[in-house]
């Protein structure tokens, strides 16, 4: 048995565009290296005030599928807040006395009767193989970063894309240098770019993943402080750091996690 599901998700870099290089343009950095990976160019959307390339993949799960029937037979629990075990295939029966001794008439001997059940052979459930055929539009807004938006919402207007399906990389200072974490809806958490992405799109019910880029080297967290340190350039070391931590992983993370979620609803 094979299914096959076709599924379209915008991936979006945030930054500043003029300003390559620096922490605060982590999010589109990744997204370059996802483009790289695929080998897809990019290309200017004037409509939606961005650059867009676009990339296809497919996955393939395979798994035994599950009889509903027999799940719950031979149910058993043990003592002690262990985990209840569970079998699906029932302990064969050699020989079964279901009949008593009887006398045969006219035979002039006792004759015993006895009936032996078959042995229960339980068939293997088939194999499923699900495809996941997917699609990523990789966005990168051509806007100041607390405007960048608009873009966002104008590409998922004309793609048909529902905010559930929006994925937006994001530079984060409350992480160490590398650090990647996956976050569904909340606040914005004092960033400008996403505090414009819920306003454009109406919605917080959007996927993020969070870049850290390490924190200022002082103690001083004033306005000025964090923007000269978000604005400023990555060190060589920091960049290699990039390349060897984050770029490869987190396209994995989007792939795994985009599986991971159609898996969900077919259960």
């Amino acid at each position: 048995m094979a299914t096959t599901i076709r599924k379209h998700i915008l991936v979006v870099g945030l930054g500043n565009y003029t300003h390559p290089g620096t922490r605060h343009n982590v999010g589109m950095m990744v997204v370059d290296s996802i483009a790289e990976r695929f080998n897809v160019p990019w290309s200017e959307k004037s409509s939606w005030k961005a650059e867009v390339a676009t990339a296809h993949t497919s996955i393939t799960t395979r798994h035994r599928a599950t009889n509903p029937s027999t799940t719950n037979a031979g149910s058993a629990s043990t003592s002690g807040g262990k985990k209840s075990v569970r079998s699906t295939i029932p302990t064969p029966t050699t020989t079964t006395d279901s009949v008593p001794e009887t006398t045969t008439a006219g035979a002039g001997m006792d004759t015993t009767t006895t009936t032996v059940a078959a042995p229960v052979v339980r068939k293997k459930d088939a194999w499923v193989t699900s495809t996941l055929e997917l699609t990523l539009t990789l966005l990168k807004p051509l806007q100041l970063m607390n405007i960048s938006g608009t873009s966002v919402s104008k590409a998922a207007k004309d793609l048909g894309i529902p905010a559930s399906d929006i994925l937006v990389i994001h530079d984060d200072m409350e992480r160490d240098i590398g650090k990647l974490s996956f976050k569904t809806e909340g606040s914005a958490n004092g960033h400008n770019g996403i505090k414009s992405c819920v306003k454009a799109l109406g919605t917080a019910h959007f996927r993020r993943l969070r870049v850290g880029i390490g924190r200022p080297p002082v103690t001083d967290r004033s306005p000025k402080v964090v923007a000269g340190f978000v604005m400023g350039k990555f060190k060589p070391l920091e960049v290699q750091r990039l390349e060897d931590m984050v770029y490869h992983q987190a396209g994995d993370e989007i792939l795994r996690v985009s599986t991971t979620n159609e898996e969900k609803k077919k259960k």
